[in-house]
């Protein structure tokens, strides 16, 4: 006698759902290269540095990050798109980095009584063929943002029953 399949809980358990869909902050128009961009400004005081920032700012723009709970996407580029997949479960490692500029940034925001963007670097660090290392820059709440990707990797190589050998 043949046992029926329920096709919802087949389906259920590998459906894929959006986690979070963020994006890199602006301010890594001024915080990548801080002294060539300063010295733009401080040199060429015309109309020449704003075709290169608005360039920039097209190029952070176009850059998209999606987390769900299979996998981190990272979408890039203005005309030539690329799109780079990391599953969850290669996932080995992640670190956050806040340098000086993005501390002192917040700080300025606070005494201005504003909120803190809490910028920082992300770091996913995967045994990923093609990107063993991605770096995800000036993501404003960093450290909540790493959690919930550490928290979906964990939650992923436990459905997929992934152990990891030291």
């Amino acid at each position: 006698m043949m046992k029926k399949i329920n096709k919802t809980t087949i389906t259920s358990q590998a459906a894929e759902s959006g986690i979070l869909n963020f994006h890199p902050s602006l301010v890594q128009i001024l915080v990548e290269n801080f002294l060539l961009h300063l010295l733009l400004i401080f040199l060429f005081w015309t109309i020449l540095p704003l075709p290169y920032f608005y360039w920039k700012y097209i190029q952070i723009r176009s850059t998209n990050y999606i987390l769900t709970t299979q996998r981190l996407i990272t979408k890039s580029g203005v005309f030539w798109k690329e799109v780079n997949f990391i599953e969850l479960y290669r996932v080995l490692d992640i670190q956050v980095e806040r340098g000086p500029l993005y501390q002192l940034l917040d700080f300025g925001r606070t005494c201005l009584g504003r909120k803190p963007l809490l910028l920082g670097d992300i770091r996913v660090f995967s045994s990923d063929y093609s990107h063993p290392k991605l770096f995800l820059y000036t993501i404003p709440n960093a450290l909540e943002v790493a959690e919930k990707i550490r928290k979906a990797f964990n939650d992923d190589k436990d459905i997929k029953r992934v152990i990891r050998r030291d």
